[in-house]
């Protein structure tokens, strides 16, 4: 076991702690101006971010208080942690992928230069490397992480000095073939059995396998919106089949519109796999979309300009539309309105000066702004 597995097998308890213990001292050996010396494990481990050793302990005690305090996991079924399983071999690799990019260019740190170049390479596949990658694996909060990587660390290990280069897909030799976790894609189930419509296009393309490239699920497949049936093969309402073979099919929305069904005072908007009835615009008598761009012909009280139907207005035309005296003109949206100009009000149809009550006369003759005399 190398010196990553002993520091971790020793004082995993810390969920992560110590991984940082271990990295921090096999850094503090690899900076020195020369080959990273090997510790013993027990040095290794007593070595914290400081520089004097000190005990495991305090640490393990801590620890172990912390497991003690921990919530128990919520029960699930076998479905439901093969899922999880597989989920958290997952991201395991996916940080250690990460964690191999964020390292490619870093060295020993021993600030010599000229030893740095000449063994870079040592440093690409050393174990401070490997300890630097794995201390990041996993949140201190994910327990399911932790314990995978606690119990299978010999086998990254493995990889890491032994394997990598004959399997470069790290997940496909850690989580599909060794840890057997998940699946090769368009596989479910402990078998690994084939998705319905086969592994290379589950569900025929037209939806998603249950289960796809995990340990758990049935294989059922959930169609895409415009599929049904139980391979995904048949149209849905609102879809008819463009193209259908024994290994491909192929819905298209159905565009209703085409029929004309909604009423002569509406255009029809297709959605997919349905459509809806929308009310022209007010300009409009009959349109064919959205607008007063859209119109058939323009209502009354609007006319065409600029491939538009604009509002007319009224009250602007040469000949008088209000011609009552005392009236004046207001435009509305495609009609007009007359009403009486300030001062009068309308009585049976003729605007008369309105009759100001006894208090509006009296306030008139006390405001000065009612005099009549400007201020000398």
């Amino acid at each position: 076991m190398g010196l990553a597995g002993r520091c971790r097998s020793g004082c995993y308890g810390a969920r992560g702690g110590a991984r940082r213990c271990c990295g921090a001292a096999l850094r503090r050996a690899g900076s020195a101006a020369g080959p990273p010396r090997a510790l013993s494990f027990r040095a290794a481990l007593a070595m914290g971010p400081g520089l004097a050793p000190r005990s495991p302990l305090p640490a393990l005690y801590a620890a172990l208080l912390l497991l003690l305090l921990l919530p128990p996991p919520p029960a699930m079924g076998a479905g439901e942690r093969r899922r999880l399983a597989c989920s958290t071999c997952r991201g395991i690799v996916d940080r250690f992928n990460q964690g191999l990019a964020d390292t490619a260019k870093k060295n020993f740190g021993g600030g010599n230069t000229a030893w740095e170049e000449k063994t870079l390479s040592k440093y690409e596949s050393s174990e401070i490397r490997l300890v630097e990658i794995t201390e990041n694996l996993c949140d201190s909060s994910n327990f399911e992480c932790n314990n995978m990587v606690e119990e299978h660390e010999e086998h990254i290990e493995k990889w890491w000095f032994k394997l990598k280069k004959k399997y470069p897909d790290l997940f496909k030799w850690f989580c599909i073939e060794t840890l057997e976790v998940c699946c090769p894609p368009g596989t479910y189930g402990p078998d690994c059995l084939a998705c319905r419509g086969g592994s290379e296009r589950p569900c025929h393309g037209n939806g998603r396998c249950d289960g796809d490239g995990t340990r758990g699920g049935d294989g059922t497949c959930s169609c895409n919106r415009e599929y049904t049936g139980e391979f995904c093969m048949d149209c849905s309402n609102g879809y008819y089949s463009s193209l259908r073979n024994d290994t491909h099919s192929v819905c298209t929305d159905l565009d209703e519109c085409a029929s004309s069904p909604c009423k002569d005072e509406q255009y029809c908007l297709n959605t997919d796999g349905s459509f809806s009835c929308k009310a022209c615009d007010a300009s409009c008598v009959g349109c064919t979309g959205e607008g007063s761009d859209k119109c058939k012909t323009c209502a009354s009280g609007y006319m065409k300009e600029d491939e538009k139907c604009a509002d007319i207005d009224e009250c602007n035309l040469s000949e008088k539309v209000c011609t009552k005296e005392n009236e004046d003109c207001v435009n509305t949206p495609g009609s007009y309105k007359c009403v009486c100009s300030e001062g009068f009000e309308d009585k049976d149809g003729t605007c008369v000066q309105t009759v100001k009550t006894g208090e509006e006369m009296e306030t008139e003759a006390t405001d000065p702004s009612h005099t009549g005399h400007d201020d000398l």
